[in-house]
């Protein structure tokens, strides 16, 4: 239902999809979605052709690592000194001490300094590589929910809806 541009779910709404994994089949939420990327692609951080989706964009910021379990909480910090080398709407590349196993689901958490101070997300691991010449590693983590995207857009600086 809506009052005055507001949607304000119903308890069956809320069970059916906001507290459940098919969140993703809720029109508001592929609404939100649509809108969002309308607006990512307006300010170009969507790129239409080419191997990548969104946009990269450099930035350095700190955030600790910890793999997680198939329920998304955190089991085991992997790297509290861990920091990003870019970010885009669909994830981020990272720096860390440790090797992150591919394919796994990691739980991250930005410092205070963050433009959302402690935001903490949950990414899938798809790429991990040694740095050449030293003892470090960069992966490359996708963003697993819409919220976080969100949030990422509006540290980079992208007008949210």
């Amino acid at each position: 239902m809506t009052k005055g541009g507001l949607y304000i779910p119903m308890p069956e709404h809320i069970d059916m999809f906001c507290s459940s994994p098919k969140y993703t089949l809720c029109h508001q939420y592929i609404r939100g979605c649509e809108l969002l990327q309308d607006t990512a692609k307006k300010f170009g951080y969507i790129v239409d052709g080419g191997r990548r989706r969104f946009r990269r964009v450099d930035d350095r910021t700190p955030l600790r690592v910890s793999l997680c379990d198939k329920d998304r909480r955190p089991l085991e910090l992997l790297d509290e000194n861990a920091i990003t080398i870019d970010l885009s709407l669909g994830g981020m590349r990272l720096q860390s001490s440790r090797e992150l196993p591919r394919d796994s689901l990691i739980c991250f958490e930005f410092d205070s300094g963050f433009t959302v101070p402690d935001l903490a997300g949950v990414g899938e691991v798809k790429w991990c590589e040694p740095k050449n010449g030293s003892s470090l590693f960069q992966a490359g983590l996708a963003f697993s929910d819409f919220r976080m995207t969100q949030a990422i857009g509006s540290h980079l600086g992208l007008p949210m809806m």
